[in-house]
């Protein structure tokens, strides 16, 4: 099976105040490559993890500005920085759709891992606005889009007692490891 052509770009929607438009982007969204639909970007132009990145440089602080807000505003999720600077921290309120979600966004060719009940995406200083930042907020727009008005509720309980099974596992293999 060959592999779709990435989604063609939206255009860049902005304020009034000339700040970008993130929550009316986008009319609708096309299929998600975890199901079958194109990925956001194509295998050659992905977002792979960031090394290098320096939470310290002016740029790197109006990324990651830029990179919460515009994330609040297509998801209703807070974002903040993660234990990692080559890396964004965005809350999800359960551990299962973190984990779903980081899925879903590599299909879509941007890297994203789950940490618990957060869900990690890159940031760095070099990001601009009209390719990195665009995509990692299309690709939380379009992947929450689904988890929230597609995934069935079933579908979302078996992500949510599948993460309890792995804590209670976890809590198991440490006391039966102790010495």
């Amino acid at each position: 099976m060959t592999e779709q052509q990435p989604m063609a770009a939206a255009p860049i929607k902005y304020r009034d105040d000339g700040e970008v438009d993130w929550a009316n982007m986008w009319e609708s969204f096309c299929g998600l490559a975890l199901e079958g639909g194109p990925p956001h970007r194509g295998i050659e132009a992905n977002i792979p993890i960031q090394i290098n990145a320096n939470s310290q440089h002016p740029n790197y602080l109006q990324v990651y500005a830029e990179l919460c807000r515009g994330i609040y505003e297509v998801s209703g999720l807070s974002a903040h920085m993660s234990d990692a600077t080559e890396w964004l921290a965005i809350e999800c309120p359960i551990v299962g759709q973190a984990q779903w979600l980081a899925g879903a966004i590599n299909q879509e060719h941007v890297a994203a891992q789950a940490h618990g009940q957060q869900l990690w995406v890159p940031i760095h200083q070099d990001f601009s606005l009209k390719s990195e930042i665009k995509s990692v907020i299309t690709v939380v727009a379009k992947t929450t889009h689904y988890w929230t008005e597609h995934l069935p509720p079933s579908v979302k309980q078996s992500f949510a007692i599948q993460a309890q099974f792995s804590n209670v596992g976890q809590k198991l293999k440490r006391l039966f490891n102790r010495s």
